[in-house]
């Protein structure tokens, strides 16, 4: 048996880890504890969750906006508006679910796998409406400025994993 330089053999150290946890309330099988309101640092970890969420969805929208400016200067002004209502029928209904899985964390059971799967399942729904909505009712629509800025917007993310 290999003892760590501690003189603990690494079976009794994680014992001891999960000890620790256990008796903080904090399960070290299930990840999705931590989210839960009552566990030691939620209200922190809920805060920088939220800040996390909130700049993901800012960063959508500066990108919607650059989107736009683009198009606007390939295709004129219905290009424009086409990407802005592209990129918004991205960036809409993902603050929508962050606000609402934020929100879910703060409940006494916390967030459950239930709520982020139905709340997604609203979100593509209201993706396909907002769509279906930019259609019907913007007669002078662009379809590649208005898919364009929607890809965009929903790759965003990108820019901030080059970041880290």
């Amino acid at each position: 048996m290999a003892l760590k330089s501690g003189g603990i053999s690494p079976h009794f150290a994680s014992c001891a880890v999960q000890q620790r946890l256990t008796h903080k309330g904090v399960s070290p099988y299930n990840p999705a504890d931590s989210l839960k309101p009552n566990s030691r640092n939620s209200l922190s970890d809920g805060w920088r969750e939220e800040q996390k969420m909130l700049r993901l969805v800012s960063l959508q929208l500066i990108v919607t906006v650059v989107a736009g400016l683009v198009a606007g200067l390939l295709g004129g002004w219905h290009a424009l508006v086409s990407a802005l209502f592209g990129g918004l029928c991205c960036v809409v209904p993902n603050a929508i679910m962050a606000g609402r899985l934020f929100l879910n964390t703060m409940r006494p059971g916390g967030a459950d796998p239930i709520s982020f799967f139905i709340w997604e399942f609203i979100k593509i729904a209201l993706t396909v409406a907002l769509i279906g909505a930019a259609a019907w009712l913007y007669r002078d629509l662009n379809w590649f400025a208005l898919l364009g800025g929607f890809i965009v917007a929903l790759k965003s993310y990108i820019i901030l994993l080059f970041r880290h």
